[in-house]
């Protein structure tokens, strides 16, 4: 199973991909424990597809015959971390593919299931960012598309589009994330 992010959904550019390996899954709304190489953690909200079948490059009016779940999650960047690798011009792998650095919401909601307003409501501490999608739907199917056509999506790979707005994290916040009127996570940061 591999975490498939999705950036850059909203900066008018051409969306890039980074990939995530399966320990960095934190799921059942377990606590974030604060890594000890960092001193400047961000966490930015997303929705996560849960692949059903084998895609490799489907057209987006094919793509919801591939996923049969949809939640919402949270991924975590070491930014300080980030910021070093770029300027050293290396990968910044280390910066989010961490154990534990991507929240895997707890609700799993049918396609069907999505309202035509849907929304994400991120809370980290005191600070609150909502995002809205009217064609939820369709940006889904637009993305799950854009990732097969990049790499192969096996059953259970999970793919996650991620929103661009991040929020500062540290010991002692919460973190709570509205979806489509449940909340499918609620966890703290230690």
């Amino acid at each position: 199973m591999k975490i498939v992010v999705i950036h850059n959904i909203s900066g008018g550019k051409e969306p890039y991909i980074s990939l995530r390996p399966d320990n960095a899954v934190l799921r059942n709304n377990d606590d974030f424990y604060l890594p000890h190489f960092s001193d400047d953690m961000v966490c930015g909200s997303g929705i996560v597809v849960r692949i059903s079948r084998l895609a490799k490059c489907i057209a987006p009016k094919f793509a919801s015959r591939c996923y049969d779940g949809i939640t919402a999650g949270v991924t975590f960047v070491a930014r300080d971390v980030m910021q070093r690798a770029i300027a050293e011009a290396r990968p910044a792998d280390e910066a989010y593919s961490f154990d534990h650095s991507t929240a895997i919401g707890t609700e799993w909601l049918l396609p069907e299931q999505l309202t035509d307003d849907c929304s994400l409501s991120m809370t980290v501490g005191s600070s609150v960012q909502s995002y809205m999608d009217s064609g939820l739907r369709d940006t889904i199917d637009k993305y799950v598309a854009f990732a097969s056509d990049k790499l192969t999506l096996k059953t259970g790979d999970l793919v996650f589009i991620a929103n661009d707005i991040t929020a500062e994290v540290k010991q002692g916040d919460s973190v709570m994330v509205m979806f489509n009127n449940t909340l499918p996570l609620n966890f703290h940061i230690k």
